[in-house]
């Protein structure tokens, strides 16, 4: 009955029967639609605001649909688009696997057509990546039963992730990454044979595009509890395969004030963000809506947060100096930087993601710097916001994640609890800030240039930066006062010389 009136949902599905029928050739419907009738992930394994696009919530709809046909393929899926007004795209013409996409209603359907292999059907879906992708529905036989060759059912009832044959990894080490993100995405848990080939077969995602690396890994950081199946894939060493500098990392001590090595920190950070955002985030409103803006097609800041969780000191085994008996790490932050930009480039991720990654990585330290003074001072929480701009907010999650994450003996339990009371008023005066009416300008360049008789150049931008500060801070209203503070400056700088002020 579920499968019944699930097949009554799929558009054109009879269009498509029938199309297969006119040529006296099988066609069956398998993988990931089925999948999903038979289970659904947990409603918190996700985030909210559709931060996990791949996952399907219950009742919603399901807009992808896989189909293997058994003969002439190109003929069915030419004639399938040509009637339902769309066209078809070619995704490998040596596999005879082709894409037709609807646009319907708001909703945009993907219907995927594969040629057979194998020497029969059970051996195509052998061929298949995971055995809970091998159910199957032959749409010309009666009464549409579902075909099952290798216990998927099972799998999905005892939520295992298992390969049925493992040249499939070795024709597409991209489905290594696939068992992690259906781990995070379902909840399930990677059988320790099929974790042997994984092992077995992860070097060869060196030769994997970033891109399809990106989209498993923002697939597994878009669930709330990504912690865990990071940590299984640092387990098996298959991290290492995607992000380089982190066996530089691993086991490098820190001094008093952590209980962790440097890589083992930075998991224990990720875990710590993911704790405080079921515990406290998730309650807030704005906190949400700033974490699921989205920074490039489907991929969330949340997720490039969390990437930065994990790598916020990976520059510290590049800096590590003995001074004496300690260990410090000074400059660590722009070496994490810069390490950074080159893993952003690995994986490909948009302009947007990597300098947002480069800003909270360089940024993270700064925060605890103001946590330290008795008062935060509006000016340093001006220069904080002014220097991080959109992404302060991000820095202090990292910021905050990474003091919860540091529990060594020389700690100061009361320091770190300021230290989060004071991070949760700086995010919530960024907010504040956000919904303040813009300040007018005072003065703009042509105003300082005339006044003071100067030339274009860097020195007026250093002007209007310093009175757009006082103003901010309240200080000043007028333009007279502007202009006494591009006259001081202009002292200081000794460039009153060369500048003659206009009566």
């Amino acid at each position: 009955m579920i499968l019944t009136n699930a097949l009554k949902k799929i558009p054109h599905l009879f269009l498509i029967s029938s199309l297969a029928k006119k040529r006296q050739i099988n066609i069956w419907l398998v993988g990931g639609f089925l999948r999903d009738i038979y289970f659904q992930p947990k409603a918190d394994s996700r985030l909210p605001s559709g931060t996990a696009p791949q996952a399907k919530k219950k009742n919603k709809k399901l807009t992808d649909f896989d189909f293997c046909v058994e003969s002439n393929v190109i003929s069915i899926v030419k004639e399938f688009a040509k009637k339902i007004s769309s066209k078809f795209i070619v995704l490998d013409e040596s596999q005879g696997a082709y894409r037709v996409i609807l646009k319907k209603k708001g909703k945009i359907y993907t219907y995927d057509f594969t040629a057979l292999r194998g020497k029969d059907f059970c051996d195509d879906l052998s061929l298949r990546d995971f055995s809970i992708n091998t159910l199957a529905v032959n749409l010309n036989k009666r009464g549409r039963k579902l075909i099952d060759c290798f216990t998927a059912r099972g799998d999905l009832r005892r939520k295992i992730i298992r390969i049925i044959k493992e040249e499939v990894l070795a024709q597409d080490p991209l489905r290594i990454l696939r068992g992690f993100s259906f781990m995070a995405l379902l909840g399930f848990r990677i059988e320790k044979k099929t974790q042997k080939l994984m092992c077995k077969f992860k070097k060869f995602l060196e030769n994997v595009s970033g891109e399809r690396v990106n989209e498993e890994l923002f697939k597994i950081l878009s669930c709330r509890r990504s912690y865990p199946v990071i940590k299984k894939m640092d387990e098996l060493r298959i991290i290492d395969e995607i992000i380089p500098y982190i066996d530089e990392a691993r086991g490098v001590s820190q001094g008093g004030y952590h209980h962790l090595d440097v890589w083992s920190h930075s998991l224990e950070t990720l875990r710590q963000f993911e704790l405080f955002y079921r515990k406290k985030l998730v309650r807030n409103s704005e906190i949400l809506s700033y974490l699921n803006e989205e920074l490039a097609q489907g991929r969330q800041r949340i997720q490039i947060v969390k990437l930065a969780c994990i790598l916020h000191d990976i520059g510290k085994s590049f800096a590590r100096q003995k001074k004496g008996k300690k260990t410090i790490f000074h400059t660590h932050e722009k070496i994490g930087r810069d390490l950074a930009g080159i893993i952003a480039h690995k994986l490909r991720l948009s302009l947007r993601e990597k300098e947002v990654l480069k800003k909270l990585i360089y940024w993270h330290l700064r925060p605890g710097y103001l946590a330290d003074q008795a008062v935060p001072s509006q000016r340093a929480i001006y220069h904080f916001f002014r220097d991080a701009e959109d992404e302060g907010v991000g820095v202090i999650l990292v910021s905050l994640s990474d003091w919860r994450a540091t529990r060594g003996p020389l700690i100061d339990l009361k320091k770190r609890k300021k230290h989060e009371k004071v991070m949760l008023k700086l995010i919530d005066y960024y907010f504040q800030e956000k919904k303040r009416v813009p300040l007018h300008k005072i003065v703009d360049g042509y105003d300082i240039m005339k006044k003071f008789n100067l030339t274009p150049g860097p020195l007026i931008g250093k002007i209007l930066k310093k009175i757009k500060e006082e103003q901010a801070l309240g200080k000043i209203s007028a333009k007279r006062e502007a202009y006494k503070i591009a006259k001081t400056h202009l002292h200081l700088r000794g460039a009153s010389g060369g500048a003659r002020e206009e009566k």
